[in-house]
């Protein structure tokens, strides 16, 4: 049996509705999983945020939760949302990630990104890059690590994860010399998670580790802010990058990209990573299915 996967439209004034048109026109979607498409398109001004377009993207998310939950469908695929309409629609979350652990109470979660075989979870998400260093601590690197483990063993099937942390400083701090979050921050995670059993390499320098990665070296990087893991993910293939949210009871990934309302409703949109999102939701549904058996 083919997994069912729950696709909501995500802003409706945005690219949403045609990139999932587009995907389910192609042969290796039908063939992975059987599609449900969530979300209303009608009557709203394309390109543009709204109340209305937050408040439709926010009804197709309840409604595509409810069925993954109900176990009517084994996964859910969400459209890219504008926060601006979020904002307008009195949603009082900055997007999907945040509400969906909300809403499965999970305390702990995380955002992965992937690209091809590039993985990266983001340590911090969308704050200012001079406060990076404020947003890292030991217990959120060791939650992160703990999720990716169980990611990669369970999802990817594979029983040695092999996981690296990427140093926030140039060349990881160089021994202290450029900077001390290698040592009074990393280290201590690190140690502690080796306590644990579960060995994470690093932290090493940035620019060395998803090179390696693409080698095969690695399965999974934490990386220390957005861009420093968005960047090579971007630069391997920009137009399959998955986002994908570690920590639920359920599988949900996402189009690596955003609203762009700058071309929405003008046929110019690129399905791909839309297509990425699916196919993966299904391979990995199917993978957490056999995990429980």
């Amino acid at each position: 049996m083919k997994p069912r996967i729950a696709i909501t439209l995500g802003d409706p004034a945005g690219i949403g509705p045609e990139i999932v048109s587009a995907a389910l026109r192609d042969a290796r979607v039908r063939r992975s999983c059987q599609p449900i498409v969530i979300g209303k398109t009608t009557r709203l001004r394309m390109g543009h945020p709204s109340r209305e377009a937050g408040q439709r993207a926010i009804e197709a998310l309840e409604e595509g939760v409810r069925l993954v939950q109900s176990g009517h469908v084994q996964a859910l695929v969400t459209s890219p949302v504008s926060k601006e309409s979020f904002k307008l629609a009195a949603y009082g979350f900055p997007g999907h990630t945040e509400w969906l652990a909300e809403q499965c109470n999970a305390r702990e979660f995380a955002m992965l990104m992937v690209s091809g075989p590039l993985r990266a979870i983001l340590l911090t998400r969308h704050v200012p890059l001079k406060e990076v260093s404020k947003h890292l601590n030991s217990q959120g690197i060791q939650s992160s690590a703990q999720l990716g483990y169980a990611f990669v063993k369970n999802v990817l099937r594979k029983s040695r994860p092999r996981l690296v942390a990427c140093g926030v400083n140039p060349h990881a701090g160089d021994q202290g010399i450029i900077g001390q979050e290698e040592k009074t921050i990393y280290a201590p995670a690190l140690r502690a998670l080796k306590s644990k059993g579960l060995l994470v390499a690093g932290p090493f320098a940035a620019d060395a580790v998803f090179s390696q990665m693409a080698k095969g070296r690695y399965d999974l990087a934490l990386a220390a802010y957005h861009d420093q893991g968005m960047i090579p993910l971007k630069l391997y293939a920009s137009d399959r990058i998955v986002n994908i949210t570690l920590g639920l009871p359920f599988i949900r990934t996402s189009p690596g990209h955003g609203t762009a309302y700058d071309i929405a409703g003008k046929g110019k949109a690129d399905p791909r990573s839309m297509i990425e999102a699916i196919l993966l939701a299904a391979e990995y549904s199917r993978a957490d299915e056999r995990k429980n058996v």
